[in-house]
């Protein structure tokens, strides 16, 4: 399965951080390895779940349950990275997130990540206080 690309711009990402990148993110030949690539993404995603309010609306838990990336470009340090995030489906216990990263001009990562509302038995309905904003940072399509 590969990511969609014409659906993630960036002016069509709802939200968006600026992530710092770290000497220890390297690899061998200087660019942002891949793991780090992916934690990059994981904070993107964590700043978005906190703009959203998520938690202060209901004490869920919400767990990734999938994980698609495609390295596009290179990211290079020091330089920061943008990233933005929004939501691509909502689903009855999932969210389908699409995500964004780059730096400058250049478009080094797409990614869509699946997460899902879970408790203690198992996957769960996603809590109502959280579908209203959620659909507020739908993407918007160009």
């Amino acid at each position: 399965m590969r990511i969609d690309r014409t659906r993630l711009t960036r002016e069509g990402l709802p939200f968006r951080c600026q992530i710092a990148t770290r000497f220890s993110d390297l690899d061998v030949i200087g660019h942002v390895n891949n793991v780090a690539a992916a934690a990059i993404l994981q904070e993107g995603r964590n700043r978005f779940i906190h703009h959203c309010e998520l938690f202060k609306l209901a004490h869920a838990q919400l767990v990734v349950a999938s994980t698609l990336i495609e390295y596009a470009d290179d990211l290079l340090h020091p330089a920061p990275v943008d990233v933005g995030v929004g939501v691509l489906e909502i689903g009855r216990s999932s969210l389908r997130l699409g995500q964004l990263a780059w730096q400058g001009e250049r478009l080094a990562v797409y990614a869509e990540i699946v997460q899902v509302t879970r408790d203690e038995r198992g996957a769960v309905p996603l809590p109502d206080s959280w579908r209203q904003r959620l659909d507020a940072m739908r993407i918007k399509a160009d």
